[in-house]
């Protein structure tokens, strides 16, 4: 009974949840000036049609912000999932002095506001000629220290049977880290790298004052121009927010499984 009752409640939550990403569609699909307010609205699909979305393609670079967003976000995953575990791996597995002092001082820049560094952050990107350019972007967010803080915790529960085994077949640190630890936190890794990706998706305001040229924004910093000029059109806005929410609901469900498990995990036990 108590079992069908949590069933029940996550079924109800998830509803909740979903209802509205389902609404934002349904708007989306309805001609100019019909929304979506009472049950008749939610049943008539006879008036349904792409016009809006069409429209939004037609009169915006979306697809081209989407392509921006799209290969910054990799980069950005990929190299701060590269410089993160080998923080981590050094942090959780390499004896070197004052350890405990360096890990403070990186886990306390998640106390520092991004707002906070946005002027010397500017004058730096100026300084080395990258304003305008996606560098500008993918640069800074490198240095994201909850991943270093997550996949340390997760490197800690690494058994040490397997590196001292490592060590004595020769195996040196990056075998370690690529051989030993890579593997056995996969999951942590898919977890953050997801994490990252969604971070930097959703970046808004240093990609806003970094790039100023039309084809080099990225959806979160040239969407909000678009819409700025259809703010008297609900359906336009709604096809525009669901064609900039297709990908990372695509990236959610392909990857939802390591998601569960990367939360799930607090560690690995030999």
């Amino acid at each position: 009974m108590k079992r069908m009752a949590v069933q029940v409640l996550a079924i109800v939550l998830a509803l909740i949840f979903i209802f509205p990403l389902v609404w934002m569609i349904i708007v989306s699909l309805k001609p100019d000036g019909v929304n979506v307010y009472t049950l008749a609205d939610w049943l008539r699909v006879s008036d349904l049609h792409f016009d809006h979305y069409r429209k939004v393609i037609k009169d915006s670079q979306i697809l081209r912000w989407t392509w921006n967003s799209a290969v910054i976000g990799v980069l950005t995953t990929v190299l701060s999932l590269l410089f993160s575990s080998l923080a981590a791996f050094a942090f959780s597995k390499l004896p070197f002095r004052s350890k405990g002092f360096f890990y403070i001082l990186i886990v306390s820049g998640l106390l520092i506001p991004t707002e906070a560094i946005l002027i010397p952050l500017y004058e730096t990107t100026l300084h080395l000629k990258l304003i305008d350019n996606i560098w500008a972007i993918i640069l800074p967010g490198l240095t994201n220290p909850l991943g270093i803080l997550l996949l340390k915790q997760f490197m800690d529960g690494v058994p040490k049977d397997y590196i001292e085994a490592a060590q004595m077949d020769g195996c040196r640190n990056l075998g370690l880290w690529a051989r030993i630890c890579l593997p056995l936190t996969r999951s942590a890794m898919i977890s953050v790298g997801i994490f990252y990706f969604i971070i930097s998706w959703n970046n808004f305001l240093w990609p806003y004052l970094s790039i100023t040229s039309q084809e080099n924004m990225i959806l979160s910093a040239g969407l909000p121009t678009f819409l700025s000029n259809n703010t008297m059109s609900l359906n336009l806005i709604m096809a525009a927010s669901s064609i900039a929410a297709i990908p990372t609901i695509l990236v959610f469900a392909i990857l939802q499984r390591h998601i569960v498990q990367g939360v799930a995990m607090s560690g690995i036990k030999g």
